[in-house]
């Protein structure tokens, strides 16, 4: 648990397709510029082979709200198809500068249905005043979800499809 000026995230996905298939594109920075539109560079340390723990990228994201991010990604905890853990750290328009977490854990439901839950907690290296917190929170939540809500569809059909247009075979971890 962080402390000081924290700020937290979440949302969820329910995607319809094989576990693996769903982990896979949402753990693989490698694959966002695929189907996740907030994000509009991503290099990774290592552009091909299986991801692990220590697997690092770096990724420019920008969503509805005037400012960039930039983060530094490092998996910490990879467990296929469940789990997916990493250690963040951000900036905003290259100024307020935040470290933290991002965690995705997914679960199966009927009808072929994934639970992809995206949970965030992430502090500021220079804390903004009390008074401006919640309304921080406020911006960043809304930034927050108009990018997961507008990589849901996406994520569908590359789930269902492939990154080709064509039906998709399940990916292996």
């Amino acid at each position: 648990m962080l402390s000081g000026d924290v700020y937290h995230f979440g949302y969820q996905w329910r995607v319809q397709g094989p576990i693996e298939t769903v982990y896979h594109y949402v753990s693989d920075a490698r694959t966002f510029l695929d189907w996740f539109p907030a994000f509009k560079d991503v290099h990774a340390d290592e552009s091909v082979g299986p991801l692990h723990v220590g697997s690092h990228c770096t990724a420019h994201v920008t969503a509805v709200l005037p400012y960039a991010l930039d983060w530094d990604i490092t998996i910490t905890r990879y467990q296929p198809p469940r789990l997916l853990e990493t250690d963040v750290h951000l900036s905003l328009n290259g100024r307020f500068g935040m470290r933290g977490y991002v965690r995705y854990r997914f679960e199966p439901l009927p009808g072929n249905l994934i639970l992809v839950t995206n949970e965030q907690e992430l502090a500021a290296e220079r804390p903004l005043p009390r008074l401006l917190h919640p309304l921080a929170q406020a911006a960043f939540a809304f930034n927050h979800d108009w990018a997961m809500r507008q990589a849901a569809a996406p994520l569908q059909a590359i789930v269902r499809y492939g990154p080709y247009g064509r039906q998709s075979a399940p990916v292996p971890a």
